[in-house]
C-alpha cells in the first residue's frame, strides 16, 4: 500500500478527531512526527489536495467535523472490532495462536516431539538426514511454535504483535508469511547446526527477524506504518549480544538460543534488502510519491 504525504500540523494539535474523519471517509491514514511536527500521510493520491484543504478548514474552525451520517446511532460492536482485527492481522493472530498451542503441548512429551527438530527414537536424537528422508519437513519449521514458560511466549507474542504487525499491514499477509516462514526456517537450522542433539524451540529467531527487516527496511525506504520505537530495537539488540557472554544463561532457566537470535536478525535484513531492491525497481518512493 503507498501512502502519500498530506501537510504538516504542530506538534501539540490532537488529530485524533481528523483521523477519525478521514477514517470514516474509506481514507486510511497515519501521523509520523518529522521535524518537530505531524505529518499526515495519507493512503489516496488524488485526495491529498482535497484532504490538505478540508484540514486547513478544519484548522481555522470553518468546519465541523462528521464521522457518521446523522440519525445512525450504531457502533460496531466488540465482536466485531475483534472480526476487523483478525481480517487485518490474520498471519500475526495466527502465529501467536500457535505459540500459545505450542506452550500447551510442552507439557505432553510425546506430542511435542512430533514437532522438534530431531526426531527422538529411544533415548538418542535422529540426525537431520532421517528428517528429510522420511519427508518430516514440518520439522524444520515447527520449532519456532514450541515454548517452554509462559514467560518465553508472552515476550515473544507481546514483541511479534508491537512490531510484526507493522510489517504485515504495509507490505501484505502473504508476503508476511513468507517472510516468517523463511526467518524460521533459518534461525532454526542455524541453530541445530550449533547444538546438533540439544532440543530448542521458540518465536524468539522470528521476532528478531522482524527486527532486521524494520531496521534495514526504513533505513533506505521511509514508510509511516513501518515507523518504529528504536529504543525497543536497542534493547533487543543488547539482549542478544549479552545472550553470547553466557550471562543471561545464569538469570533464567535453561539456555537461549543464541545462533536462532542471531540467524533471524540476519535473515531478516537480508530480505530487506531483497525488499528494497524490489520497491525501488517498481518505483516504490513513500516520499517522493511516484508509482
Amino acid at each position: 500500500m503507498h501512502y502519500y504525504p498530506v501537510q504538516r500540523f504542530p506538534i501539540k494539535k490532537d488529530l485524533l478527531p481528523f483521523l477519525s474523519y478521514l477514517r470514516a471517509n474509506q481514507i486510511e491514514c497515519h501521523v509520523t512526527e518529522e521535524e518537530g511536527k505531524q505529518q499526515l500521510w495519507i493512503n489516496n493520491e488524488q485526495a491529498v489536495g482535497e484532504v490538505s484543504h478540508i484540514a486547513n478548514l478544519w484548522l481555522n474552525g470553518d468546519l465541523e467535523l462528521v464521522t457518521q451520517p446523522k440519525g445512525d446511532i450504531d457502533t460496531p460492536s466488540l465482536f466485531a472490532n475483534n472480526w476487523r482485527i483478525v481480517l487485518e492481522y490474520p498471519i500475526s493472530i495466527l502465529f501467536i495462536i500457535l505459540g500459545i498451542s505450542g506452550y500447551i503441548l510442552s507439557f505432553n512429551h510425546d506430542i511435542i516431539e512430533l514437532f522438534l527438530y530431531q526426531p527422538i527414537q529411544g533415548n538418542r536424537f535422529l540426525p537431520l538426514s532421517h528428517v528429510l528422508d522420511t519427508g518430516q519437513y514440518w520439522r524444520l519449521i515447527t520449532p519456532i511454535f514450541i515454548h517452554w514458560s509462559s514467560i518465553h511466549i508472552l515476550f515473544n507474542a507481546v514483541v511479534l504483535w508491537g512490531i510484526g504487525c507493522r510489517i504485515e499491514k504495509a507490505k501484505g499477509p502473504w508476503f508476511y508469511l513468507s517472510a516468517l516462514l523463511a526467518i524460521g526456517l533459518v534461525s532454526n537450522t542455524a541453530q541445530y547446526f550449533s547444538h546438533i542433539n540439544t532440543p530448542f524451540g521458540g518465536l524468539s529467531g522470528v521476532v528478531y527477524g522482524v527486527v532486521g527487516y524494520l531496521a534495514v527496511y526504513q533505513t533506505f525506504i521511509q514508510h509511516p506504518v513501518l515507523q518504529y520505537n528504536r529504543a525497543v530495537i536497542a534493547m533487543l539488540i543488547i539482549w542478544l549480544v549479552l545472550g553470547f557472554t553466557g550471562i543471561i544463561d545464569l538469570l533464567i532457566e535453561g539456555s537461549i538460543a543464541n545462533m536462532a537470535h542471531l540467524a533471524g536478525l540476519i535473515s531478516g535484513a537480508v530480505i530487506a534488502v531483497l525488499s528494497v531492491v524490489i520497491d525501488r525497481s517498481k518505483n516504490i518512493d513513500i516520499n517522493s510519491q511516484t508509482k
